[in-house]
């Protein structure tokens, strides 16, 4: 499942420990990728699925797949800050082999691998992760024709993986902007530019699909491919456009979409059945448009916050409806309204909420408070028809102790003798307001 994705440049100088001073000419792509930072914290992925066209490349779509990527800025003056990733070699491998079939695919494996500055620039920006730092899998789009990098993102759109991805997609513009750029300047560099700012703009991939090779090859690119990757996996969804400029004459984009409509959802139901009822929310819910993400059956809690502070939160341990959509408009509405610990929520406090999503694994019977980590797993507690339960990663449950007797509580359990344990995964997806 897709959390995010985003665009990057990737020029060194805007790192400070290589720009010395000079990443301030390029303010507006630090600020770009500054918000890129916040957009991407509140949603970490497990596996980042990193596209440079600056990456080892063999032809077609090069995957260099690896147990360790690490590298620094040393060839560019500056050995710090260095950086170390675990490679995510498995469900690389895997997916090199599925594109396979449709795709010109090259791979090549390891212990190790150099991670090139295509990387390196937005890893630095994207570091510290406020979770554990993801897992990488490395490729190289430059291969591919224009519609073959569109068509991977809708691939991947599709891709299904149990665990959490993200997409990096690294690339610069045209590198001949203006009459002081490094490759010289071209007057087709601009005008390119402009379409490729447009085109993640407004997600119209056409703008880019319909360029001919003389105007890519005389504006100069590195990330074209990149860019419709980035389309592809995004169609449909709204993307954000969060900085242009070129300001040594090599053009630089950043560009955010989340990929997991899942808060989307329940907020444009809440916003319907606050204001017009609760069957005109189950409406609402049926005319959203239909994301891959929306479609399995799983079990899922809606919480609503205002100020920080619990506002509601009613979920399902195991579903009840045929897709997640349904789960989630279902939800949304009993924790805005029937949560008994709070008064409804009116329409007039929606602005001021904040919506995330909990989406269930099944339950799995567990023998023992060893099997649990308040950190990763939920729990089930199971005695005389009562059941308690309890999201994982609470803020002030530090042990399975507390976890358990806090679940217990809730249920009106008083001893664990007799009773059934079980256990659960949780995916977090939290709100992320584009700009």
């Amino acid at each position: 499942m897709w959390t995010w994705e985003c665009f990057t440049p990737h020029p060194p100088i805007i790192v400070p420990s290589v720009g010395r001073g000079r990443e301030r000419e390029a303010q507006a792509t630090v600020d770009g990728m500054k918000k890129l930072r916040s957009l991407a914290g509140g949603n970490p992925p497990e596996i980042l699925f990193l596209l440079s066209p600056h990456a080892p490349f063999s032809g077609g779509l090069t995957f260099t797949l690896a147990e360790k990527y690490a590298g620094n800025f040393s060839s560019f003056g500056a050995p710090s800050p260095s950086c170390s990733y675990g490679g995510a070699d498995r469900q690389g491998t895997a997916l090199a082999k599925e594109l396979a079939s449709s795709f010109p695919v090259t791979a090549r494996s390891g212990k190790s691998a150099v991670l090139d500055h295509g990387s390196l620039v937005p890893l630095s920006y994207l570091a510290p992760w406020e979770e554990e730092p993801p897992r990488i899998v490395l490729a190289n789009p430059i291969g591919l024709t224009l519609q073959q990098a569109f068509d991977l993102g809708q691939f991947l759109a599709g891709y299904e993986d149990p665990s959490l991805w993200g997409l990096l997609a690294s690339g610069d513009l045209s590198h001949r902007v203006t009459p002081d750029a490094p490759a010289g300047y071209s007057p087709l560099g601009a005008p390119f530019d402009e379409k490729i700012a447009s085109a993640l703009r407004e997600n119209k991939p056409s703008i880019l699909l319909s360029l001919d090779e003389g105007e890519i090859d005389e504006a100069g690119e590195c990330g074209l491919r990149s860019a419709l990757v980035f389309l592809g996996l995004g169609a449909g969804r709204k993307t954000a456009l969060l900085s242009y400029e070129a300001p040594f004459g090599v053009g630089y984009a950043t560009a955010f979409a989340s990929l997991n409509a899942c808060p989307d959802l329940a907020r444009n139901v809440l916003e319907t059945a606050l204001s017009a009822g609760r069957r005109a929310g189950e409406e609402a819910a049926l005319r959203f448009p239909d994301f891959p993400e929306l479609r399995r059956k799983a079990a899922c809690f809606v919480t609503l916050k205002k100020g920080g502070d619990l506002r509601g939160c009613i979920g399902t341990i195991l579903p009840r409806r045929e897709t997640l959509r349904d789960e989630i408009a279902a939800n949304a509405m009993a924790a805005a309204l029937e949560d008994p610990r709070f008064p409804p929520v009116t329409e007039k406090e929606l602005e001021d909420l904040s919506i995330s999503v909990d989406i269930l694994s099944a339950p799995e019977n567990i023998d023992s408070l060893s099997s649990l980590d308040p950190d990763r797993y939920g729990v089930i507690i199971e005695k005389g028809g009562r059941r308690g339960v309890l999201l994982p990663d609470l803020e002030g449950v530090d042990t399975a102790e507390e976890q358990i007797s806090i679940a217990a509580g809730k249920a009106g359990i008083s001893s664990l003798e007799g009773a059934s344990l079980s256990r659960f995964t949780v995916t977090r997806v939290k709100e992320v307001p584009l700009p």
